[in-house]
């Protein structure tokens, strides 16, 4: 494969994740109830959604234009392995997943040890704690300050447990 088709087949690549990942966050928004203010709470998660669906066909419209740039040393996966780049790929699956049937403070607790696993820490004290941290802070700077939806599990809603975190 010659090296500028290989870069063009990375954007494609990356403008359907990223035009996923939006998509998904779309429905998502929908979930926010609306209200009667001219900018409600879905105005910000929709217009980020909206941004990425927008952002991931403007990297296809480039790549379809032959736009994508130079190929730089280290770009895409040409120095990465198949095991790295299946378990970051599932590391996204996995929030994914975790977020639909568990909620946003387990999501952030299993994507977080999934990601320190794939990237090579080991050390089991730095992994468990690190997650707990995030999934606290995480909970606290999105669903406390920024008052974002935080919709339950079908599995399991631990919003009661959470807004002790978000102060709702």
């Amino acid at each position: 494969m010659a090296n500028d088709n290989y870069k063009t087949n990375i954007e494609y690549g990356v403008s359907a994740v990223v035009s996923l990942i939006g998509l998904f966050f779309v429905y998502q928004a929908f979930t926010i109830g609306v209200s009667k203010e001219a900018v409600g709470p879905r105005t910000m998660p929709m217009t980020l959604a909206v941004a990425l669906v927008l952002g991931g066909l403007w990297l296809a419209f480039r790549a379809f234009r032959g736009k994508a740039g130079n190929l730089k040393e280290g770009y895409g996966f040409l120095e990465s392995n198949l095991k790295r780049i299946t378990l970051v790929v599932g590391c996204g699956s996995l929030f994914v997943l975790t977020f639909w049937l568990l909620g946003y403070f387990a999501a952030i607790i299993v994507t977080y040890i999934s990601m320190l696993y794939a990237f090579g820490v080991r050390d089991h004290l730095k992994i468990i704690i690190g997650a707990i941290v995030m999934a606290f802070v995480m909970q606290w700077l999105f669903m406390g300050i920024m008052r974002l939806n935080d919709p339950s599990g079908v599995l399991v809603d631990l919003r009661p447990y959470t807004t002790l975190i978000s102060g709702e």
